[in-house]
């Protein structure tokens, strides 16, 4: 049983094969293209379930890639690059990116880490976001102006509809079934990535994305806000 359809972008042919012959081993279906320019026409010729991503490519820059990606499609992407710096981690999960490994890699915490997304990636598309049925009969969730439709995973901002990721709309039903209570990090971690000790930038770059398309001035944030010390939590701006 094939475990899904993995878009491996490498131009270190050897680490390349050594990453799929691991991967299909654990039954995904990898593709590899060596080169940005070859997994932009790999990537709109099929459907994937998640992206491995080398930054430092030879031609189009894994940036770009993930740029592209991001434009047409919400699917898990994982970063590997030898770029080790916290920065360069910071940048490329505030640009879209679901993960960010450095090299040189675990192969066994790389098949974690994918197994995690994919695991939180196909949840939410076939239940609505959170892993669980919604035993209390609501489709739909609301707070503050923002409603979330827990069928069809879409997500509405005071009446106008938001483009979410998978990882985002899970992030953004935490928050709103919290009513207004704060989340603290851990929390979040534990709900969305279902893994203890998770690195916490990938929680901050999910909420500057979040900020970006709730807030009008996401750099002073009025309703996804921070509280000190412990977390994050939705504010009702209408109630003054």
């Amino acid at each position: 049983m094939q475990e899904g359809t993995l878009l491996l972008v490498e131009d270190d042919l050897l680490l390349a094969a050594a990453l799929e012959h691991r991967l299909q081993r654990s039954k995904y279906r990898v593709l590899h293209a060596p080169s940005g320019r070859a997994a932009l026409r790999v990537f709109d010729s099929r459907d994937f379930d998640l992206v491995i991503l080398d930054l430092m490519l030879p031609d189009v820059s894994g940036e770009e890639v993930l740029e592209w990606v991001r434009e047409h499609s919400t699917i898990p992407v994982i970063i590997i690059s030898a770029k080790c710096e916290e920065r360069d981690r910071i940048d490329g999960l505030n640009n879209g990116a679901d993960d960010y490994l450095t090299k040189p890699l675990s192969l066994r915490e790389l098949e974690a880490r994918i197994k995690a997304l994919l695991r939180r990636s196909w949840v939410a598309s076939t239940l609505g976001g959170n892993g669980e049925d919604d035993n209390n009969g609501h489709s739909i969730l609301s707070y503050g102006g923002v409603s979330l439709n827990l069928s069809t995973r879409e997500v509405w901002l005071d009446g106008e509809r938001l483009d979410v990721s998978p990882t985002e709309f899970k992030l953004l039903r935490i928050l709103t079934e919290r009513g207004g209570g704060a989340v603290s990090v851990d929390q979040i971690i534990r709900a969305v990535w279902s893994y203890d000790g998770y690195d916490r930038h990938i929680v901050e770059s999910n909420i500057y994305r979040l900020r970006s398309k709730l807030e009008q001035e996401p750099r002073s944030p009025r309703r996804l806000v921070t509280v000190r010390g412990f977390g994050y939590k939705l504010v009702d701006v209408a109630a003054g």
